[in-house]
């Protein structure tokens, strides 16, 4: 991986618009379940269903070198806290840890069913998670050997979602089941929950950069934020209006950015919980840069947007999830309607055979970005009931 000295505003602008900055461009052939920036703030890798890890630069918006091959759709990326190791979940096939300057495989754990991983915080290890269980596995990152035992979740339905506490004490996990809770990783014991915060299953959680807050997002339409300590809410809660799917905190822990059924991409303020600026188009995964000024967002293309943009364009006191205004239901319905149309057609375009990827990836070819959006996100939740 080339390392540019410059920074990102030695060739770009930082434009207050509605629009990307930039739209990223390369070989990428699906949509893409994962996303994160490395700590030198200049390269993100994505992965995705066409079975690749491919990293970029920023700067230029072009992919660095080849795509990372797989043997399966990779489900899940982390980058190492110094930025030199990248671990790729594969779902059924395992996991793989790369060299991100060499590209050279590292490691590869065949015997680990992994959709979610996430690097400790002093990069010595690597929690994954599959949905079908309810555990989490504990990795060492230079041997890729299993580290302590694994993780008892099974007071919960399954594990849908893990975080990683900042001092790397701690793990937050989310469940299908509505609820999410903590477990002390040097003990293995549960210090908070399961705490059933949700109407319906939980898709993601993060920890704020300080350790003090947990924030969770939900299938049902709502992002709420908790004390990570007492588990007491606190204050009021944000949201879509649909499903929320990925939620990200930025490193500074002033803002929170989300996408979910709605298609859009929405920026919250952590302290206030009210929604930055207008909401973008957007779908699929989303990470803050290191310095919290840009984001990306994944999906159908990659984005990359200037945070700034969200702080200036729109109203100051935009609606919450519990009060919508009603505009945005009436476009949310239309849009909600549009996309079970199109899941309808993405279930007759599904091939007999999931073995059958070259039918799969031409759908992916011939079809819009909702198109693509509801095919991915219906074969991969296929797939997963199968295995259940």
């Amino acid at each position: 991986m080339s390392m540019s000295t410059s920074s990102i505003e030695s060739s770009t602008t930082r434009p207050v618009s509605c629009r990307p900055m930039k739209v990223f461009k390369g070989e990428r052939t699906a949509f893409i379940n994962s996303c994160a920036y490395f700590p030198d703030g200049r390269h993100i890798a994505t992965g995705g269903y066409d079975k690749t890890v491919i990293i970029w630069d920023i700067e230029s918006g072009m992919q660095d070198g080849m795509p990372l091959y797989h043997s399966a759709s990779v489900e899940w990326i982390a980058i190492s806290p110094n930025g030199r190791r990248i671990a790729s979940g594969l779902g059924e096939s395992g996991m793989v840890i790369w060299d991100a300057l060499t590209r050279e495989v590292v490691h590869k754990i065949e015997e680990a069913n992994v959709e979610l991983l996430a690097y400790s915080p002093d990069g010595r290890w690597i929690a994954t998670v599959t949905m079908d269980e309810s555990v989490i596995r504990l990795w060492d990152a230079d041997t890729g050997r299993p580290g302590s035992e694994p993780l008892d979740c099974s007071d919960m339905m399954s594990v849908t979602c893990v975080a990683i506490s900042p001092d790397g004490s701690r793990v937050a996990v989310g469940s299908p089941g509505s609820s999410f809770k903590v477990i002390d990783i040097s003990t293995g014991e549960s210090v908070l929950g399961p705490i059933f915060g949700h109407p319906y299953w939980v898709t993601s959680i993060s920890y704020s950069p300080d350790g003090r807050l947990l924030v969770t997002a939900s299938a049902y339409d709502s992002m709420r934020v908790w004390d990570s300590k007492t588990g007491v809410e606190v204050g009021n809660p944000m949201g879509h209006e649909g499903k929320v799917r990925y939620m990200s905190i930025a490193p500074d822990g002033r803002r929170i950015a989300s996408t979910g059924d709605d298609i859009t991409l929405r920026v919250w303020d952590l302290e206030t919980r009210l929604q930055v600026g207008d909401s973008r188009r957007g779908y699929g995964p989303v990470a803050f840069s290191p310095d919290s000024r840009y984001l990306i967002n994944g999906g159908d293309q990659i984005n990359l947007f200037d945070t700034e943009s969200f702080a200036i364009q729109g109203s100051s006191s935009p609606p919450t999830a519990s009060n919508p205004p009603r505009q945005a239901r009436a476009k949310s319905s239309s849009i909600n309607s549009s996309l079970l149309d199109r899941r309808r057609a993405a279930r007759n375009a599904i091939p007999d055979s999931e073995s059958e990827d070259d039918d799969a990836e031409s759908y992916y070819e011939d079809t819009g970005c909702l198109d693509a959006v509801c095919f991915g996100e219906y074969f991969r939740r296929r797939r997963h009931l199968q295995r259940r």
